[in-house]
């Protein structure tokens, strides 16, 4: 017994516990320009249909239609 708490009591000096004031440290890290969250680009796309005139939303980012045809 006494050889064991001689061997973790040696150990302590041996290996001394230093900078663990870091581990405690809070990093702080500022977002990247490609992390950034950015809006859908939407256009209104119109046609002539039968002689009326329609609107359609487009997003261009997903390159899908928002809306159904819309009468102007």
């Amino acid at each position: 017994m006494k050889k064991i708490f001689l061997l973790i009591l040696c150990s302590l000096f041996i290996f001394p516990v230093t900078d663990t004031y870091c581990l405690s440290q809070e990093i702080v890290t500022k977002p990247s320009a490609a992390s950034q969250t950015r809006a859908d680009i939407l256009e209104w796309r119109y046609a002539a249909i039968n002689g009326k005139l329609y609107k359609r939303l487009w997003n261009a980012t997903q390159n899908r239609w928002e809306t159904d045809w819309i009468p102007v």
